[in-house]
């Protein structure tokens, strides 16, 4: 059973907030990048990949704040597996242009800091099955 408190901590709210903070520093970052987007192969497929991940990633955040265990914990591991290219990636983003790497970096921070706040008490146990 998933949590059903309706308190939820400070720290879930702020950890969630920072969440969605980090997809609107994703959104800004799309017409910035729109050059590097427009010159891969197959755009269509490309806007197609984002709205999916833009959608999943919302639905994720959606369901943490509601107190889905499932749903933290698929974030934490879509963060760490986002960490894998995250280097190469911020390079490429800084030969393109500084304020994406930049805004990259702030995503970084903000999505790091929002996973700290959720497997750390209070946001822990609120998370935890009854």
């Amino acid at each position: 059973m998933e949590n059903q408190q309706s308190e939820r901590p400070r720290t879930v709210t702020i950890a969630v907030n920072l969440l969605w903070a980090s997809i609107a520093v994703g959104l800004v970052k799309i017409p910035l990048d729109l050059p590097a987007l427009a010159a891969m192969p197959s755009p269509g497929l490309v806007w197609t990949v984002i709205a999916l991940v833009l959608a999943f990633f919302c639905l994720l955040i959606w369901k943490i704040s509601l107190g889905r265990n499932w749903a933290r914990i698929a974030y934490l591991v879509f963060f760490l597996i986002g960490l894998i290219p995250a280097a190469p990636t911020l390079m490429a983003e800084l030969g393109r242009s500084p304020v994406l790497a930049v805004l990259s970096i702030v995503q970084f921070i903000m999505q790091g800091y929002a996973v700290f706040l959720l497997y750390m008490n209070p946001g822990k146990s609120w998370f935890q099955k009854k």
